[in-house]
């Protein structure tokens, strides 16, 4: 965990966080990414002591799924190493990700070391978050230890644990649970940003599963987002933002250029289809003012 405001650990201001090559929504070459992961670990595995990945991305990279046997491949190679593997599902777990389980982890049989889980946890109602460990708890325990939170929902109440009992007794239900529903949802969600991204004419790149997706403003006519022309995908944040507003919606804007749309678990597809009706609306508005400027 990291103090409130800092950028290093609570314990030692020498161990820093440090980032790793990964893929990217446009740019996921999975050989190359795992030439580029493989030096990284040459130069910096002795170092490292947990390796933490997102399966399916929140506000980083606007719901982009990691290509499921890249992470495989990941997560075996931080283990040779002796690195911890923890996945932060924080946003994809709790059934959102649409792959028929609790966790994306167990979805995809990731050999990860813990999980972390929040928020949604407790039905939105109450702050709560947590954390799932393979090996050590016992032995945690025996010894007199004890976890310090200190970031996401630390000291929950005893409501927030009541809530989540009831969400995770409801999630296995099989009538009225949402594991398998979220999967139908999926389907339309897929439709709707499929739809959204042809409209943009390259413009949007959009991915996800479940029920996160989203998308990414794209700089130039390569398909990449990290292509040149910052100032355009930049103009077309703004616009977007502009423009969603009339349109009366509100995704969720995300810091690298782009938003997702993370409905409630049980919305209907009338929903669905109406949230994309307005952001089909948004999208020809955006490429249109785009297009007559460039």
């Amino acid at each position: 965990s990291t103090s409130f405001g800092s950028g290093c650990p609570l314990w030692n201001e020498k161990y820093q966080q440090v980032t790793y090559p990964c893929p990217v929504p446009g740019n996921d070459d999975e050989e190359e990414v795992m030439k580029r992961f493989e030096s990284f670990l040459k130069e910096n595995g002795d170092d490292i002591g947990v390796l933490l990945v997102e399966p399916q991305s929140g506000s980083s990279l606007a719901g982009y799924p990691w290509p499921p046997a890249l992470l495989k491949k990941y997560i075996e190679l931080a283990h040779e190493n002796s690195i911890y593997v923890v996945a932060d599902e924080i946003m994809c777990g709790l059934g959102r990700h649409g792959q028929g389980d609790v966790f994306l982890s167990k979805s995809w049989r990731l050999d990860v070391d813990a999980v972390t889980f929040g928020k949604s946890i407790a039905g939105g109602v109450y702050p709560l978050s947590g954390v799932i460990v393979k090996n050590g708890a016992s032995l945690f325990g025996s010894r007199g230890g004890t976890t310090l939170q200190s970031h996401t929902y630390a000291g929950s109440s005893v409501r927030a644990l009541m809530a989540a009992t009831e969400t995770l007794k409801f999630m296995g239900m099989s009538d009225g649970g949402y594991l398998g529903r979220i999967a139908k949802l999926g389907e339309e969600m897929e439709r709707v940003f499929r739809r959204l991204e042809m409209l943009s004419g390259g413009m949007v790149l959009c991915h996800g599963q479940g029920l996160l997706w989203g998308g990414i403003f794209q700089d130039g006519n390569d398909g990449s987002c990290r292509s040149g022309g910052r100032r355009r995908r930049g103009k077309m944040r703004v616009l977007f933002e502009r423009y969603c507003e009339e349109a009366a919606i509100l995704p969720y804007f995300v810091p690298v250029g782009g938003f997702t749309v993370t409905p409630i678990v049980d919305i209907d597809e009338c929903t669905i289809r109406e949230i994309g009706r307005r952001l089909e609306q948004v999208i020809i508005k955006v490429v249109s003012d785009i297009r007559m400027k460039t």
